[in-house]
């Protein structure tokens, strides 16, 4: 029982991890959209420009005025204030975070030149400072706005600012972002690890059809694994069906891992735009090499969307003989919403000459969570005459919080020729649904027994007193 459960919890997990691994990396790799501002101050920026003044002399409470007036998002009195501060006080301690915050302010107001010149000020009179190298960045997503042609991806920079230099100019052109990315990934003595998998990505991203090939070739041959995963995935989303094959060679690999190129590659057709790819990953479930691989392949693609999966899942149930690849197929089946998945399952749960499959099925007829499958789970029990299958059909009748459920195991737990060790079952799995019930009842008012046993013995004292 606990492997079939671990079967279809792991193809949920699968589908979760999926989806929050999907979001982290677009928000790592993308662009800010058109519409967002042109650069914004991280929060231990905030925090530094908070924390980053105190005392009573004049500039110092010069400076604490435009702090709160940026909090306040004030931005004309900002730029204003943090104006006049550097023209008064040049040689503080702060102008330079002044310098920083006024290019901010005249960017809120859409003063590109303003914030331009504030921020070349800042990097040229301070350019060991902190606040320079917040403004170097800013500068390069400032300028891939206003002039793109102008950006170039400086070679002495570090990781961080040649990333930001490669976002935002392929954000502003992409008819350059192809040659650039390119530039990078040839010259590796210049560039680290990171900034290659930045490159990659963008690549993909906004590289247009001339990435492709770029991709393909790095996927097939790049000697660096971190670096071919990175190229795999990015193939994976251009959604061009040039990659397809390339991502099934490496998908049907016989060396898999967690995270390796052969993951990368069932993850990238899993997720792929185009139509052939449910073929393409039902080949690899069918004929791969590599068995763990091949059941993962079959929980990626019971979370891809459309009546296409459940075809492909019909055709895989019948052609593949491996039990273990079918019982993952069965635990997808009780993941998808189709009629047909689940009427495949109540056939299976009945018919099928595999006990391991029957078993499969019926653990995964109520993940499906509709009403007519409560009454296929009745109607399994009824009709059935082997033990081992009905103990597995209690379990699945304890799992629906129903009145037909919670009638059914009361009946089972009364009826004198149900085996002694079923009627026990019954009865603990009764308990367990009265105990959720009635914390469903007082959720919300969880201090009330406490109140309530305070009270009983504030009455007990008061009898023996009296």
């Amino acid at each position: 029982m606990f492997h079939l459960i671990t079967i279809g919890n792991q193809i949920r997990r699968t589908a979760l991890a999926a989806g929050l691994l999907a979001a982290f990396a677009l928000v790592l790799a993308s662009a800010a959209p058109a519409s967002a501002q042109l650069f914004t101050p991280e929060r231990d920026m905030l925090n530094r420009l908070v924390q980053g003044a105190s005392g009573n002399d004049p500039a110092t409470k010069a400076f604490i005025q435009g702090r709160d007036l940026i909090n306040e998002e004030k931005w004309d009195r900002a730029a204003a204030t943090f104006n006049k501060f550097v023209s008064e006080f040049p040689a503080d301690k702060n102008t330079d975070a002044a310098l920083y915050w006024l290019a901010y302010a005249y960017e809120k107001q859409n003063k590109l030149p303003e914030a331009e010149r504030s921020l070349v000020r800042l990097i040229q009179q301070y350019p060991t400072s902190n606040w320079a190298k917040d403004g170097a960045k800013s500068l390069v997503k400032l300028k891939s706005k206003t002039d793109p042609q102008s950006v170039n991806v400086p070679q002495d920079a570090d990781a961080e600012l040649k990333i930001i230099a490669l976002q935002s100019l392929c954000q502003a052109d992409r008819a350059r972002c192809a040659t650039l990315v390119g530039d990078v990934l040839r010259s590796n003595a210049n560039n680290s690890p990171r900034v290659r998998e930045a490159a990659i990505t963008l690549l993909g991203r906004y590289g247009g059809n001339e990435a492709v090939p770029v991709l393909i070739q790095m996927a097939r041959s790049e000697s660096n694994e971190k670096l071919r995963m990175r190229a795999i995935t990015a193939l994976g989303r251009t959604g061009d069906e040039r990659g397809l094959e390339v991502l099934r060679e490496v998908a049907m690999s016989a060396a898999y891992e967690d995270e390796s190129p052969t993951d990368s590659a069932i993850h990238a057709l899993a997720d792929h735009e185009n139509a052939r790819a449910v073929g393409i990953v039902g080949d690899v479930i069918a004929n791969g090499k590599n068995l763990t691989a091949r059941q993962h392949a079959v929980s990626l693609l019971s979370r891809r969307a459309g009546e296409p999966v459940v075809d492909e899942l019909l055709r895989l149930y019948d052609a593949v003989s491996d039990v273990q690849i079918r019982k993952y197929v069965v635990a997808a089946f009780g993941n998808r919403k189709s009629p047909r998945a689940g009427a495949k399952l109540a056939e299976i749960a009945r018919t099928s000459t595999d006990l391991e499959l029957r078993k499969q099925a019926i653990h995964a007829i109520p993940n499906r969570g509709d009403e007519q499958s409560i009454d296929v789970i009745l109607s399994l029990y009824d009709g059935e005459r082997n033990p081992e299958l009905q103990n597995y059909l209690l379990e699945a009748i304890s799992r629906y919080q129903d009145p037909r459920a919670y009638r059914k195991l009361m009946q089972i737990a009364r009826n004198a020729s149900e085996p002694l060790e079923r009627r026990k079952r019954a009865r603990l799995r009764l308990r367990r649904a009265a105990r959720r019930r009635r914390g469903l009842r007082v959720r919300g008012r969880r201090r009330q027994p406490f109140l309530y046993r305070r009270r009983h013995r504030l009455q007990l004292r008061r009898r023996r007193l009296q």
